[in-house]
């Protein structure tokens, strides 16, 4: 047990001085959430941009635990925490819950809940054209190569935008992309480390990429308007 205890040591102190780049200026230490909240307000400043760049017409869907009804208080204060960086401070809610169901421990049933709100979206309510999704997930912290999801082997990134897609009603008018919030590697001890890394610059900058917004680290200027996008969103 002690050594297994020393396993644990060595993947946490590899965690907190992990180096992070794309302009982060800083190792996972600086995300440590608020013993209170459990909450990073780094974090939660850059989910409230993207939701600012996403436009008025945004519809945010939560897809993580924090949906369900044992967890609503953490819901009630991620939802406080964001009306607190957007502008003017407006009052938040998310707009749509994914079906509950049995997603709790495994990218499988992630996966799955997300593809059935999809299939559930109605024409009439969404546009048949001009509509973009924006899946944010750590997927329980695990590599895309082992995702499996409906007897498909997504395999990849790309392997599960695709099966998104074909979750979809008339899925070649949606455009569709996951930003994997997930980060590995090895300790020098040759331990291996798998963590949930939230919303890091690199991955704040692909999502607002797809959301035509800029990176002050890339030099990419904003795109035009993204008032026609929607976004799912899970903590």
């Amino acid at each position: 047990e002690s050594g297994q205890q020393h396993d644990r040591v060595d993947r946490l102190m590899s965690v907190i001085g992990r180096e992070i780049g794309h302009g982060e200026n800083g190792s996972y230490a600086k995300f440590v959430s608020d013993a209170t909240s459990d909450l990073s307000d780094i974090f939660i400043s850059r989910l409230a941009s993207l939701i600012s760049m996403a436009g008025k017409r945004c519809l945010t869907v939560l897809t993580s635990t924090w949906r369900h009804r044992d967890q609503r208080h953490r819901l009630k204060r991620l939802e406080d925490a964001l009306s607190k960086h957007l502008p003017e401070h407006a009052p938040f809610a998310f707009g749509a819950f994914t079906p509950p169901g049995d997603d709790s421990s495994h990218p499988r049933g992630r996966l799955r809940a997300i593809g059935d709100f999809l299939a559930g979206l109605s024409s009439k309510c969404y546009p048949p054209t001009g509509m973009r999704i924006l899946v944010l997930d750590d997927f329980f912290a695990t590599a895309a190569s082992t995702w499996l999801v409906d007897d498909l082997d997504a395999g990849s990134i790309e392997g599960a935008e695709e099966y998104l897609r074909s979750r979809l009603p008339q899925s070649k008018d949606f455009a569709l992309k996951i930003v994997h919030t997930y980060d590995s590697w090895l300790t020098p001890n040759g331990l291996s480390v798998e963590v949930g890394a939230g919303l890091t610059m690199e991955h704040y900058c692909h999502a607002a990429e797809f959301l035509g917004g800029g990176c002050s680290f890339c030099g990419r200027p904003p795109a035009g308007s993204t008032e026609e996008e929607t976004t799912g969103k899970s903590v």
